[in-house]
């Protein structure tokens, strides 16, 4: 974990007390800026940069969402990874000029929030989320960068994460997927049955018959998983999979994913089954569990991940 440099705590704290800087949260940042189609789906709205490696910005979570829906007046613990998502992209374009076609290729992605400051309250959360960065050039462009992240919520530190990416020119990229890619069948989306009940597209795993284990089966017209076209399965649809299994282990109980480490191994492509295995561990304090995740497809990982699950908030079920 990097550490906030000593000149830009002051001017960091100062806007937090202060009750943080209005022009942070006027409008969302262009949605280009996040990879993300729908405008609706871009959570920062505005950004500064305090430091060469460190940068100011603001994100407001609505009260509720489409898909990321509060439980019992708590919010949704996977907006906090969409934030660091969305966050390390933002700061690759505007503050290190990588250019809108580059792709980029997430490695790590982890989270913890604190529960007490998930409640949704009567407008939606404004929050200041300091990024310190530790970039990687090649050739005087960025090729990579690991971040740390630390968000508030007001004066209330919110949770924090971190990410590792790597960038790549558009040629690069084609090369890498094109072995992989080539025998893949064109584009088609797949035979849903006809249903108003959204937890049937919103349900991304089906099970198997061995226990603890499911098929990754997730609707490609899913207008928040899949907000654009790809040609692999979207991490956050892997990291989703990681939760829904976890839930699924833990046998109903109101938990919620507060707390998530995942690695990235390799692309899952969309033409081939992904499995999901689960293992629910020990019962830690105040009900805490964890549960580990490991993702597979043709034999061999793709993702695996560590969920730390925590009763939500006694005063948002009341």
């Amino acid at each position: 974990m990097t550490s906030v440099l000593s000149d830009s705590i002051g001017l960091l704290t100062a806007e937090r007390l202060g009750g943080g800087d209005l022009e942070l949260h006027q409008q969302t940042v262009p949605r280009r800026y996040v990879h993300r189609a729908s405008v609706s789906e871009v959570l920062l709205t505005g950004w500064r940069r305090t430091a060469p490696d460190q940068f100011l910005l603001g994100a407001q979570w609505p009260r509720t969402h489409s898909f990321y829906r509060p439980v019992a007046w708590v919010y949704d613990p996977l907006l906090l990874a969409e934030t660091v998502r969305q966050a390390g992209l933002l700061v690759a374009h505007v503050g290190y000029n990588v250019p809108l076609d580059h792709p980029f290729v997430m490695w790590d992605l982890s989270y913890q929030a604190e529960p007490e400051q998930m409640v949704v309250n009567w407008c939606p959360a404004d929050l200041t989320v300091e990024v310190t960065c530790d970039p990687r050039f090649r050739r005087g462009a960025l090729a990579g960068m690991s971040y740390h992240v630390d968000i508030y919520r007001g004066v209330e530190r919110l949770g924090g994460g971190s990410a590792k990416f790597d960038c790549m020119a558009p040629a690069t990229y084609n090369r890498i997927r094109a072995p992989f890619l080539a025998d893949a069948p064109s584009f088609r989306f797949p035979q849903q049955a006809v249903s108003g009940d959204d937890a049937i597209s919103n349900t991304v795993i089906v099970p198997t018959e061995t226990p603890d284990r499911w098929l990754v089966q997730a609707d490609r017209r899913h207008p928040v998983l899949f907000d654009h076209a790809v040609d692999h399965v979207p991490g956050m649809v892997l990291v989703e999979a990681m939760r829904q299994a976890a839930a699924a282990v833990s046998e109903g109980q109101a938990l919620a994913p507060f707390g998530l480490d995942c690695l990235f191994t390799r692309y899952a492509e969309l033409h081939l089954p992904v499995y999901v295995r689960a293992g629910l561990g020990p019962v830690g304090e105040g009900q805490d569990r964890t549960v580990g995740v490991v993702l597979e497809q043709a034999g061999q990982p793709v993702a695996k991940g560590i969920l730390q699950l925590r009763p939500l908030p006694a005063d948002a079920c009341a």
